[in-house]
């Protein structure tokens, strides 16, 4: 009896332990020169019709997939401040996505030392409801890097820790 007891205690205490996430992979992108890490169970993918890298969540809900687009563009806006760049941006956003609502803009230094701004805001595409946060990093050498965080609104704080991992570690190559 002592036996079956130990068993269904530790099987319980299996059941409720807290399993521990891998570690995240890290990603060298010398087409932009920037790394990053990311979730170890996201893939990576190079859209070159696009000029984008893709990472993508392996899980489909609420029909999307949570994902993460970086993009680098050469800095056509330089003489504007970054107060200035951040509020063209959100114009911009708001001209091309439905539904489009501002919920943050923030302008602050990088974990990387790089100024950056940030955006987060709500919108709809193809009929689903989604939370997007937008980090853009004014590069030294007169280049900006978008990184864009996209999950459905209702899940998007289950997926805010794995979003952190990239948007807090995204930094210029070494």
């Amino acid at each position: 009896m002592r036996r079956v007891t130990a068993i269904a205690l530790l099987a319980l205490i299996l059941a409720c332990a807290k399993h521990e996430a891998a570690p995240p992979k890290t990603y060298v992108d010398s087409k932009r020169g920037v790394q990053f890490e990311y979730p170890s169970d996201w893939t990576a993918e190079e859209l070159k019709e696009q000029n984008v890298l893709l990472l993508s969540s392996p899980v489909q809900e609420a029909n999307w997939q949570t994902n993460i687009f970086i993009e680098l563009r050469k800095d056509l806006d330089a003489a504007q401040t970054a107060d200035q760049r951040l509020a063209t941006l959100a114009d911009n956003l708001a001209r091309k996505k439905s539904g489009f609502a501002l919920q943050s803009s923030r302008l602050f230094t990088h974990k990387s030392g790089m100024p950056a701004g940030e955006l987060i805001y709500t919108h709809t595409s193809q009929g689903v409801p989604l939370t997007e946060r937008e980090l853009v990093l004014w590069l030294r050498d007169g280049r900006t890097l978008f990184v864009t965080g996209s999950a459905v609104t209702s899940l998007s704080t289950k997926y805010a820790s794995q979003l952190n991992v990239v948007f807090d570690s995204v930094r210029p190559r070494e």
